[in-house]
């Protein structure tokens, strides 16, 4: 098995990417919803008084988050599926 990785990595086949790619692109999702939605959430918090709208916005920004990881697995196995029957 680490000959096979070490040959693979060796010749140039870079059988990592995908998964590093599909990592950057699911950690983002993750990410820049919940911080803006964070940030946007306590700027509409403090100018209006309303705790109910931060929570709206956090909920709203997590919604936004399950979307976008939902989109990216979907792309991922699509991905899979056409280069396991090639």
């Amino acid at each position: 098995m680490e000959n096979e990785v070490k040959n693979n990595f060796n010749n140039g086949n870079s059988w990592w990417k995908p998964v590093m790619i599909f990592y950057v692109k699911t950690m983002s999702w993750i990410i820049i919803p919940l911080i803006l939605g964070i940030i946007l959430g306590k700027y509409v918090g403090k100018s209006t008084g309303n705790q109910v709208l931060f929570f709206a916005i956090i909920i709203f920004s997590f919604l936004i988050t399950c979307f976008g990881i939902y989109r990216e697995i979907k792309k991922y196995k699509k991905d899979l599926e056409k280069n396991g029957k090639q």
